[in-house]
């Protein structure tokens, strides 16, 4: 499986940085999920969960607007708002 560097930003500080080999985005339209060697895009973020599936285990991070933009090789999530979950 291929794995992709997974940024999520607030205009204040780097909430997460990460290598993933898939996450779950709240996007505007739906949730969506991406794998490695996604097809370039850019979407608005609705608020929810973003679920990644990283090298050192499930991160989960609860989001409040925002954009997602998605390279075959990165994910950056910039959000308005992030607070990352324990666990």
């Amino acid at each position: 499986m291929s794995h992709f560097t997974l940024r999520v930003l607030t205009r204040r500080r780097i909430i997460l940085e990460a290598k993933a080999a898939a996450v779950l985005i709240p996007g505007s339209e739906g949730d969506f999920e991406v794998l490695g060697n996604h097809a370039p895009l850019v979407t608005a973020l609705r608020p929810g969960q973003l679920t990644a599936a990283c090298q050192d285990g499930r991160k989960q991070v609860a989001v409040h607007g925002g954009f997602a933009i998605v390279t075959p090789d990165r994910v950056d999530i910039l959000a308005d708002e992030a607070h990352l979950k324990p666990g």
